[in-house]
């Protein structure tokens, strides 16, 4: 180079212009800032995927929560839906859960019983008797109540030693499980450690717990759901485990591993670190990513970053866009160094290319932001489907709604479309897809419905396509578009279209209905009316919309239904009677049914009308009101109008003062001119004879026809029986005339009653007819063809009778009647062979009453049978009881003689014995009256021989009062016969009823009866008895009649006198001695009658010469000489004491003579017993 050239370099290097300086200087700067901008670039995108990352992250662990508190959920309904959970069943639960898809890096599922101090005790034996001996409370200690780990399974391994943990022990379980029982929803702990922790793997755990009630407890306050629970279904999670597990989900690379940390509460504390995965930068600490979720209050905060994010930021681009610039920049500036002409050009192409790029990216962002956000708030699926040309099908995208149309992911259906075809309705699926192969042909828009049925939904679900098909160089078919849920619209339109078709058969069903139904506007004009109201009016279903009442009816009739009509539209309901003249003149009556219509606001918008043709329905009423008032036979006023009448003349007799009589007539002998001749025959006389009867009373009086043949008439202005007597016998005389029929001759006589009013006592107008048909009833009863004035006397009789009846109902109904046992026994062993149930009225008023004060007034009453009936059924009641204690004593009752001839008395008694299926046979005893058999023997044989073969004894009660009839003995089936008490009470001093009672032991014997004696008052009695050979009895001597409860201790108690036990029967040879105790037992009360008196007759009755007791002696003495030659020497003595009083009537109140003739008497007495051993 020459010194000149050399020279000439500098100084061009020197002169280089600034502005290329300048050039050079900014596209370094923008070099620079094109990397920055890439590396800042960079960054964004990876901080957005840690964002998006750390979303899904937190949203799939809350979740999770969700889905473990609604298993939990799950196990506190089993709880409450089970009368118990055994530990088996709690297992099984369990087990169930144990998959994939429910129970997932949890330590169990365990149940906490709530446990009060009070029943600490009993818990801890059930337990350890289902075979846990070393059971016990942890930790050890007495509290008011326990919170115990009763299930918790799996039951293996760290978890058996969980078994008893009182929960309610350690302060944070204890918060969470109290804010669970009080609000009702699942409740998690904060941060803690579990039991089952061992030192060499701990980590930081949370609980979560659901409270179990108790069912059917209400749930509605806190005070509620506190008393109603049972206990918490929980579960435990180690941190560690539970949130490794969700992040093992994701399949990061090395490099973009995320780093996590997860606090307890707001704040990132290190005290409140529940899980960490990697240390966490401070420096990088504001790169990083924070969430918040609130599960039922309990807070948890999550950060996350990378775990290396150096390696994460790729600065390739960031390198190269700084190298490129640069290398551009030499290159430009080297280009407008050459080309200084095209400096001005590079540089505003390089700013446009710059700008472009940087619109490009913004727009770039934009459109994926929007695209994300439009695809997840459309209610379905924004998706990328592709038919290949050999037919197969995928979708490359799918938004995440595919979950809500098909049930399932992006990835499943990614490759191969199947899983979503897989879940469409089959009935959908073959026009489905050929609407995809029509579509793919022209490529039209794709548009279809159709259903699916997700296994997780029970009712198929509706959707509706709408897609653009595209054709790739490869022959395949790509549809772009949206697949949303219609099922809400597909349901409006099958409700709007039963709505409508409803609608039709409704307006169908109105027109099948006789009566005329109509709408009208506010304005009166008619907007519908069914076919019987266009029959009416001669218009169609077209021609009446729009038309008012004067197009259709005459003005008057026009005028009174817009009447009408204007109050109903002021909002008034309507019933009203409307008289129409149809075209021919008729007269037609029509009950109008008017009310408001309103809309939803409750505005009037029209009438409702509904109009019955009610023509012949008041013909018929017209009808009726007739028949309500008259006879239709006879045409005279009926019972109805017959009782208006005779108030009104009661009034007017009570007004001014005067008196009428009421007249019953009933027709004799009329049911034989019906039975002889026929009912027409009968109809026949009953006209004529009213018509007769008419003419004969005056037009004041009222005639009336009651029902049948009887007839009734009010005569006003009688005041008297006389006054009344002719017309009387005038109605006596037209009833007796015979009535032609046929060639026939119809005679009948008429039985009158009469009464007046006013009477004494204030009487209802039925009443008067009741005194008058009474009346006639008793002139039937007098031989017919009369009449009879009513009696009030006999009246007054029969109410006081009802009255009485009436009382003793009352006393029923009010439990007032009351059964008492009087024992049986045989009197010589002490045996208790039975007890008679006797019934007694506890009146409120009269007190106790026995039954002779008020079965007198029931005698041949139906309520003879109720109480009846009632014994029966006290009494085996009763027998019932005793047989479950141990007690066999039979029980009699009395049946009276209306009872005996009821039909169904054995009948009642099988349904009775029923109920007491225990009872042995011969429990129950009948005890029978001899005169309530009389009126039919055949009959009471065979009611009483069905009830001996069901078990059931028959005795004759009262036996010697009535008949005696040895028929009795032969044909009714009684086993025993009750002598009468009326024959025992005086048998040791009447000889009549000493003869009587040895005839009746006699019969008894020969028939082969079983006797029992009633009456037995005194010692005397039994050994009298005993003699005779009579060993059962019954009376005050015994026992008196006892309460039920009473008879067992009297029972233990009761002995007989020793003096019974020692007899035995007499022979026969020896009965003439007993009978001469009982006629010298006469004698003395005869005497001591005659001491009392002191009258000479009496004592003239005692003389040997009528001494009763004298004659006896001597007709028996033939039987044995020496012994009652004895008795009548020691009886002379006692007359010769008695003749002196006879002639010195002076010395009767001696003493002394007196003391005499008893010692006599005793000795004579003393001597009969001796002879009798």
């Amino acid at each position: 180079m020459s010194k000149e050239t050399s020279a000439m370099a500098p100084a061009s290097y020197l002169h280089i212009p600034y502005w290329l300086w300048l050039v050079a200087v900014l596209g370094v700067a923008l070099s620079l800032a094109a990397a920055d901008r890439a590396r800042n670039a960079a960054e964004a995108e990876a901080n957005q995927e840690l964002a998006y990352t750390a979303s899904q992250v937190t949203l799939r662990i809350e979740e999770r929560l969700d889905a473990y508190a609604l298993i939990l959920r799950g196990a506190a309904a089993f709880w409450s839906a089970s009368d118990q959970v055994e530990r088996n069943d709690w297992y099984d639960y369990v087990g169930h859960l144990q998959g994939p898809h429910h129970l997932i890096d949890v330590e169990g599922i365990g149940f906490a019983l709530h446990v009060p101090q009070e029943r600490l005790a009993a818990h801890l034996q059930a337990i350890r008797e289902e075979g846990f001996d070393d059971y016990t409370v942890q930790p050890a200690g007495i509290r008011s109540s326990y919170a115990l780990v009763h299930y918790l399974e799996p039951f293996k391994g760290p978890n058996r030693y969980v078994l008893g943990y009182d929960m309610f022990s350690e302060p944070v379980r204890r918060a969470a499980m109290e804010q669970a029982r009080d609000t009702g929803q699942a409740a998690l702990t904060a941060k803690l450690q579990l039991v089952t922790e061992s030192s060499a793997d701990s980590q930081p755990a949370a609980l979560m717990y659901v409270p179990v009630y108790h069912r059917s407890m209400p749930l509605n306050s806190i005070a509620d759901r506190r008393a109603a629970l049972l206990g918490w279904a929980y579960m435990p999670y180690r941190m560690r485990d539970l949130v490794g597990g969700i992040l093992r989900e994701y399949d990061w690379s090395k490099d973009s591993a995320i780093s996590l940390h997860i606090y307890d509460g707001p704040e990132a504390r290190a005290d409140k670190l529940l899980f960490y995965n990697t240390a966490l930068d401070d420096e990088l600490a504001s790169s990083s990513q924070w969430r918040q979720i609130d599960f039922r209050g309990r807070n948890w905060l999550f950060g996350f970053n990378y775990r290396d994010p150096h390696a994460v930021l790729d600065q390739t681009e960031a390198w190269l866009i700084l190298f490129g610039g640069l290398i551009l920049t030499f290159l430009l500036c080297a280009l407008i160094a050459s080309l200084q002409g095209t400096r001005v050009r590079a540089q505003r192409m390089s700013e446009e290319l710059s700008e472009t790029i940087q619109q490009r990216e913004i727009q770039l962002e934009k459109a994926i932001t929007r695209l994300q956000t439009i695809a997840s708030r459309i209610p379905g699926m924004v998706y990328e489907f592709r038919l290949e040309a050999n037919g197969h099908m995928s979708f490359p995208f799918a938004s995440e709604g595919i979950s809500h149309v098909y049930g399932g992911t992006p990835e499943t259906v990614r490759h191969d479309a199947t899983p979503a075809f897989s879940v469409i309705h089959p009935d959908d699926l073959k026009e489905l897809k050929q609407s995809i192969l029509q579509s793919s042909k022209d490529l039209s828009p794709w548009r279809h419905e159709y259903r699916v049925s997700l296994p997780s939904i029970e009712q198929d679900r509706w959707l509706f396509g709408d897609a653009l098909p595209h054709r790739d160089q490869e022959g395949g078919v790509t549809w772009y578009g949206v697949i949303i849920d219609i099922t809400e619209r597909k349901e409006a339109e099958f409700a709007l279209r039963a709505a409508h078709t409803e609608a039709q058969r409704f307006r169908t069903a109105l027109d099948h209905v006789a009566a005329i139904i109509y709408i009208k506007d506010k304005d009166l004009r008619y907007t519908y009316a069914n076919r019987a109201a266009l029959e009416n009016v001669d218009f169609d279903a077209e021609s009446i919309i729009g038309r008012v009442d004067k197009d259709l009816f005459p003005k008057d009739t026009a005028d009174r239904l817009s009447a009408i009509d204007r109050r109903v539209i002021t909002g008034q309901h309507n019933t009203e009677e409307v008289v129409i003249r149809d075209s021919d003149g008729n007269r037609r009556v029509y009950l109008e049914l008017k009310t408001p219509m309103r809309d939803n606001a409750g505005e009037i918008v029209g009438i409702l009308g509904i109009s019955s043709e009610i023509t012949q329905l008041k013909e018929h009423d017209r009808q009726l009101e007739y028949l309500a008032h008259y006879d239709a036979l006879t045409e005279l006023p009926n019972r109805v109008f017959f009782a208006e009448r005779l108030e009104q003349a009661m009034l007017h007799e009570d007004r001014y003062g005067g008196r009428l009589a009421v007249v019953y007539l009933d027709l004799d002998n009329f049911k034989e001119i019906n039975d002889r001749y026929g009912h027409e025959a009968g109809d026949h006389l009953l006209i004529t004879l009213a018509h007769r009867l008419r003419q004969v009373t005056r037009e004041t009086d009222t005639l009336a026809r009651l029902g049948g043949d009887e007839f009734v008439a009010v005569l006003v202005g009688q005041h008297t029986l006389e006054e009344a007597e002719p017309m009387l016998r005038r109605l006596l005389r037209v009833a007796a005339q015979p009535v032609s029929y046929e060639g026939n001759l119809l005679k009948v006589s008429a039985s009158i009653g009469v009464t007046f009013y006013p009477q004494d006592e204030p009487l209802e107008a039925d009443q008067l007819l009741r005194q008058a048909d009474q009346a006639m009833y008793q002139a039937k009863l007098a031989g017919k063809g009369r009449f009879q004035l009513f009696d009030p006397e006999h009246d007054r009789s029969m109410r006081s009778l009802h009255r009485e009846l009436d009382r003793v109902e009352q006393g029923l109904d009010k439990s007032e009647f009351f059964l008492l046992y009087q024992p049986k026994v045989n009197m010589r062993s002490g045996e208790l062979i039975g007890a008679e149930a006797l019934l007694r009225w506890q009146h409120p008023e009269l007190g106790l009453l026995l039954p002779g004060q008020y079965l007198p007034f029931i005698e041949g009453h139906s309520l003879m049978e109720t109480l009846g009936d009632w014994v029966l059924r006290e009494a085996l009641a009763q027998a019932a009881k005793w047989h479950q204690a141990g007690l066999e004593i039979p029980v009699s009752v009395n049946i009276s003689a209306r009872q005996l001839h009821q039909l169904d008395l054995a009948g009642r008694i099988e349904e009775l014995l029923k109920l007491y299926p225990e009872l042995p046979s011969g429990r129950l005893e009948l005890e029978v009256l001899e005169t309530g058999a009389l009126e039919d023997l055949a009959l009471v044989t065979d009611l009483l021989n069905t009830c001996v073969r069901m078990g059931v004894s028959v005795s004759l009660d009262d036996f010697g009062t009535g008949y005696s009839s040895l028929t009795y003995l032969k044909r009714l089936p009684a086993s025993t016969v009750k002598v009468d008490q009326s024959f025992v009470q005086d048998v040791l001093d009447a000889p009549e009823d000493f003869k009587i009672l040895l005839g009746i032991l006699g019969m008894a014997r020969a028939f082969e009866r079983q006797v029992i004696a009633e009456g037995v008052e005194t010692i005397e009695h039994g050994k009298l008895l005993l003699r005779l050979g009579c060993e059962f009895g019954q009376g005050f001597g015994i026992a008196k009649p006892m309460p039920a409860e009473s008879l067992p201790a009297w029972y233990q108690e009761w002995r007989p006198p020793p003096s019974w036990a020692e007899l035995s029967p007499i022979p026969s040879n020896q009965m003439p001695l007993i009978a001469a105790a009982v006629e010298h037992g006469a004698w003395r009360r005869q005497l001591k009658r005659a001491l009392h008196s002191g009258e000479p007759h009496e004592f003239t009755l005692l003389e040997s010469a009528h001494c009763r007791f004298c004659d006896w002696l001597q007709r028996h003495k033939e039987r044995n000489i020496s012994v009652f030659e004895q008795l009548i020497k020691k009886h002379s003595e006692s007359h010769k004491l008695i003749d002196e009083l006879v002639k010195e009537p002076r010395t009767v109140n001696d003493s002394s003579r007196q003391q005499a003739i008893e010692a006599l008497c005793d000795g004579l007495d003393e001597h009969i017993e001796n002879l009798l051993g």
